[in-house]
């Protein structure tokens, strides 16, 4: 099935190839070079003949001029040009242009009376600064950046981040279903799985999660461009930012390179937070090889790469596992079961207990990555020109830790790590035909594959302190994701007078196939780490629980999921759910692996039409249409059939040194797959009162799991302290009593080791059964998206320019919990809402659907989202010859919305509060200033062939959240809850300040045939220690937050004061110490 698959494939992109006449495509990875031809008075020229050779491979391009003596050529592949014109009467005139990926260059060129000298040659020009009939807000950058500029890790998309209205992104997803090597970028404070990338103008996202797949070798890119808003109507599926990414291609003359790239922890500082004795390993080998050139002149060319990576490194641990125990008990004014032991000694005492291996600190991360690439371009004659490329990705990355505090996250423990496991590889050709003199089209065809395991370390459970730590088993990643694509796309670019007409389409067929065991075998939510020290089996039933479950006894779990898919058949909102057999460490059962797959398969359809028109020699007016929409998602959602995107853009240029430009436009995203393919593996349900589509609830699927929301209903459950942190919101005295004929959870008694160790537990237990659903009218996200700016060439390498701009999402997915119990009080001095638990008592108010039944959590996911981002954009570019180049930028913005993602954690804190929600989004970042330059020595004097090079950054805080760490609203969710009066995002983290640098010098061998380049990279090169998560437990050193703190902490027993946490201001994470990078690069 799989090798007929392949084959048809095959087959199908050959024949659209090679047989197909030419009917979202590679021109966005092409340029423009358009102009006007005049004579020296003033006046146009028309029918002139104006051809472009292509310096490195002598391909020629030919055109004419209009009546208006306008001539454009389109879809030209970016490198350094040769422009020609000729007309009767009039020398001939030539100057050399280079062109870049997505520029719109224009040059316009005035011919002279024919006179005896026969050609004119114009100084060559340097890169264009100003394109007067660009619309876009963009920037470029170019080989010498990507060549020249110190990058840690070698991630060329890490040089996104030196635009302007461009910061890392912040969506925990990403950080647990995709590549934690993926550089998270945000464009214009929207969310960074919003993106698109493309390659040689294929599409390179991952459909599943909207984050980008493997990409080819830094050393095999030639430039990208980084396009942030208002872009043509032929980009689609972001509402964003796009990057296009070009690579290499052969020429007429052979070069290549062999380099190694070096680090290693001896020549690195040490980490704050891996003081020794710990280990602070680091050993890093990027080595590979290029070749390219002709293997016909003039016709046919070859480039190859290869690069391979060694990485094995010791993960950071947050301090909180090294402090004694006491600082975890002597506050509470409790007895410590561990004198003298560490937090971490004690935690695997626990695990111990529970038959569960300890954690190992020792355990290093490692990354083995092998990238190859092999691209052929061929000019069949002079109107036809294809190009075929190959690239192949294999990792291998052991022990990757799966937790995220970018949003209140846990920090993944050597038992929640990952083993990734990827093979990703595409196959793409494209042909560009020159049809007509004015006519040019450009076809894409594209076969990808990306393999990925995922799975755990090990099959350990859950255990899990919200916000703090994570153990065993993440529940928030798939354990295998797979993806075939076949995309198909067509541009037709038509020149007619002063217009420059582009219509197209894309399409895109993808096959998915995702392993999700969700909770299995369990999750276990601890609501502090001093209930999970507690919890060793010797304690069961006998020591009392800490806050805030006083009143208890150990083990003091607030939360137990069990994640086992329960298979087909009737559901029964009202019946408890039935056990899967299992054991405690075991995470994955053969016997249960068909109910754990999740097959999609669907398809992606874009079309555009857009004009640019030239109105006059001053003002161009850009306008376009685009029109998406996704097929195959039926079972889930209603199709959504109105992604109809207006755009709209103008460029004035009142003098030739100067252009303003302004732009408006609709964007609309593709739909995120992980609310789909989360639930996927689960059975159908049937909800009474529900709409049903073949007898299942429409836009649902179970996820069945054993939940038990709270204790509270449980004799000697704390009533609400009369101070401003609550512990537990009962009602009525601690609630109605058990139904009659009801057992204890097991949870509180010896019968939970009997629970986890065979999986069978009382039948009358009172457990619930937890489920999601996606909102069956999900509408695709949008934004809208205007700019302004202004820009202005000073010198002739000197240029500057202000803009703003403006980007608000709609429709963005949110989470809901529908299954809360009724509010019954309000949090003293907060007025937030306290609730029942999430198995209300009988006469409760019903939900939509019925009568209450054994559902715990019940989560919706909605297209209620919306976000706002406001910036100012400063930059200056700055370049002097050959010899010294300057891009500086800054950026003061402001982004607000009212969640983040479909996580846990994102869930709002109040179900009838949602309104609160909205606050300064993870995205935001106030002040961003980024700079960078290359300096090139002269070539004699001692300082000869020296390059000094360096990236400034410095930003502003970030923004988080103060977690409690608890479920002190009572509503069923332990890690949403936040403290005393505090809204989201409320509090900052530290100033960014960053400083990279490099220094190389090239040797030349054997004359100049050879050269040998020596490289020396610091990073961080001040040795600052730049904190980039929250503290324990989530909690500051800013003002605001002292100010929180100083009435409302985590961890307050019922009825007394607050409490002080010991561990206030620790740091969690924190970005690299300097690091040294050295490097030899043999060029020829």
């Amino acid at each position: 099935m799989r090798r007929a698959f392949i084959g048809r494939v095959a087959i199908l992109a050959f024949f659209l190839l090679t047989v197909v006449p030419p009917s979202f495509s590679q021109a966005t990875a092409l340029a423009q070079l358009n102009g006007t031809i005049r004579d020296q008075t003033g006046a146009v020229v028309p029918r002139a003949t104006i051809s472009l050779r292509n310096k490195d491979t002598n391909q020629t391009q030919t055109s004419s001029s209009g009546n208006e003596g306008y001539y454009t050529f389109a879809n030209v592949p970016p490198g350094s040009y040769e422009l020609s014109v000729e007309a009767p009467g009039f020398s001939k005139t030539t100057r050399d242009i280079p062109l870049s990926v997505g520029q719109i260059a224009t040059s316009d060129v005035s011919l002279t009376v024919a006179t005896a000298e026969k050609e004119v040659v114009v100084n060559a020009e340097a890169g264009a600064v100003i394109e007067p009939t660009r619309t876009e807000v963009s920037q470029v950058v170019g080989l010498q950046q990507i060549q020249e500029l110190p990058i840690s890790g070698r991630l060329f998309t890490d040089f996104a981040l030196l635009s302007p209205g461009v910061a890392t992104g912040r969506i925990s997803l990403q950080s647990t279903f995709t590549d934690p090597s993926t550089t998270r970028i945000s464009f214009g404070g929207q969310r960074d799985l919003d993106n698109e990338v493309t390659v040689d103008g294929a599409d390179d996202i991952n459909s599943a999660t909207g984050s980008q797949r493997a990409t080819p070798a830094q050393e095999a890119v030639s430039e990208f461009r980084v396009v942030n808003n208002s872009f043509e109507s032929q980009y689609g599926r972001a509402l964003g930012g796009i990057v296009n990414i070009v690579t290499k291609s052969g020429t007429n003359e052979v070069h290549g390179s062999v380099y190694e790239y070096f680090q290693n922890d001896a020549l690195d500082a040490r980490s704050l937070l891996q003081p020794a004795p710990l280990a602070d390993t680091l050993r890093q080998n990027q080595f590979g090889a290029t070749l390219g050139g002709p293997i016909r002149k003039n016709k046919t060319f070859y480039f190859v790469n290869y690069e391979g990576q060694r990485r094995s490194q010791a993960p950071t641990y947050p301090q909180v596992l090294f402090a004694p125990t006491a600082s975890q008990f002597t506050p509470l004014g409790l007895p410590n079961p561990f004198p003298g032991a560490t937090v971490l000694q004690a935690i695997n005492t626990v695990k111990g207990s529970l038959g569960l291996a300890p954690e190992d600190l020792t355990i290093l991360k490692t990354a083995n990555v092998d990238n190859g690439f092999v691209k052929v371009d061929h000019q069949l004659n002079e109107k036809n020109r294809l190009s075929a490329r190959y690239s192949i990705q294999g990792a291998t990355d052991l022990n990757m830790l799966v937790g995220e505090t970018l949003d209140g996250g846990g920090i993944g423990m050597p038992s929640s790590g990952r083993n990734g496991l990827l093979r990703d590889q595409a196959l793409v050709g494209t042909w560009t035909s020159q049809l007509q003199p004015n006519i040019v089209n450009t076809a894409l065809v594209q076969w990808a594959r990306r393999n990925y395991g995922f799975p755990g370390v090990t099959g350990q459970p859950n255990l899990d302190v919200p916000n703090l730590l994570l153990f065993g088993h993440n529940f928030g990643a798939f354990d295998r994701y797979n993806e075939t694509r076949l995309q198909f796309s067509d541009t037709v670019s038509w020149v007619k007078n002063k217009h420059f007409a582009q219509f197209g389409f894309d399409s895109n067929y993808i096959k998915n196939f995702v392993v999700w065991p969700g909770f299995t075998p369990s999750r276990d939510i601890f609501p502090s780490l001093s209930d999970l020290l507690v919890s060793s089996s010797s304690n069961w039933g006998s020591t009392p629980c800490p806050p805030p479950l006083v009143g208890l006894t150990a083990p003091c779990i607030a939360a137990f999921f069990w994640g086992a898919p329960i298979g087909s058949g009737p559901f029964n909102p009202n019946a408890p759910s039935p056990p899967v057999p299992t054991t405690w460490q075991n995470a994955y059962l053969p016997s249960e692996a068909s109910n754990f797959n999740v097959f999609l398969n669907h398809s992606y359809y874009g079309f555009f039409a857009q004009d640019q028109w030239r109105i006059a020699p001053k003002l161009t007016l850009n306008y376009g249409l685009r029109y998406d929409f996704e097929t195959g998602l039926g079972f889930y959602i209603d199709p959504d059939y109105r992604e109809v995107q207006p755009r709209v853009g103008i460029a004035y240029s009142p003098d030739p040194k100067t252009v303003i430009r302004a732009g408006y436009g609709i964007f609309f995203d593709r739909y995120n797959l992980t609310f789909f393919f989360v639930p996927g593996p689960q059975r159908p349900p049937v909800i009474p009162g529900l709409p049903t589509n073949n007898n299942d609830t429409t836009g649902t699927w179970l996820l069945n799991s054993l939940f038990l929301p709270t204790p509270c209903f449980l004799s000697g459950c704390p009533q609400p302290g009369s101070a401003v942190c609550v512990t537990r919101g009962c009602s009525n005295n601690g609630g109605p009593p058990l139904p009659a004929g009801t057992a204890p959870p097991p949870l509180v008694d010896a019968a939970f080791e009997n629970l986890i160790t065979s999986g069978s537990f009382p039948a009358n237990s009172l457990f619930a059964q937890g489920g999601t659903l996606a909102e069956r009218n999900l509408r695709a996200p949008y934004s809208e998206q205007a700019s302004f700016e202004i820009q202005h060439q000073f010198t002739t390498g000197l240029s500057a320019s202000i803009g703003y701009l403006f980007v608000a999402g709609h429709k963005l997915v949110r989470p809901l919990d529908l299954n809360v119990g009724p509010a019954v009080g309000t949090e003293t001095g907060t007025g937030k809402l306290i609730y029942d638990y999430a198995i209300p008592w009988p006469g409760a108010a019903p939900l939509p659907w019925g009568p209450f039944g054994t559902n715990g959590i019940f989560y919706i996911t909605d297209s209620s989202g919306n976000s706002s981002y406001n910036g100012l954009l400063l930059q200056a570019q700055e370049r002097i010859g050959r010899y010294f180049s300057l891009n500086a930028n800054y950026t003061f913005s402001k982004t607000l919305d009212n969640g983040t993602f479909v996580t846990f954690v994102s869930t709002p804190q109040s179900f009838q509060q949602r309104d609160l929600e909205r606050a300064l989004s993870n995205q935001d970042v106030r002040n961003r200033f980024v700079a960078n330059f290359i300096l090139d020595a002269p070539s004699r004097g001692p300082w000869r062939n020296f390059k000094f090079s360096s990236i400034i950054t410095v930003q502003s805080p970030r923004p988080f959240t103060e977690f409690v760490g608890f479920d002190a609203n009572n509503d069923g969710n332990p890690v949403t809850d936040r403290v005393g009066e505090s809204a989201r995002n409320v509090y900052e983290g530290d100033n960014l300040r960053s400083w990279d640098l490099r220094l190389s010098r090239i040797v030349h061998l054997a004359g100049e045939r050879y050269r040998l380049q020596l490289i020396f990279d610091t990073f961080n090169i001040l040795n600052r220690p730049d904190f980039c998560g929250g503290a324990v437990p989530q909690h500051y050193n800013d003002a605001a937050s002292l100010g929180i703190q100083s009435f409302s902490v985590g961890n307050c027993p019922a009825g007394g004061p607050p409490v002080p946490n010991n561990l206030f201001g620790t740091p969690r994470t924190m970005f690299n110490p300097r690091q040294f990078q050295l490097a030899v690069k043999l060029l020829f």
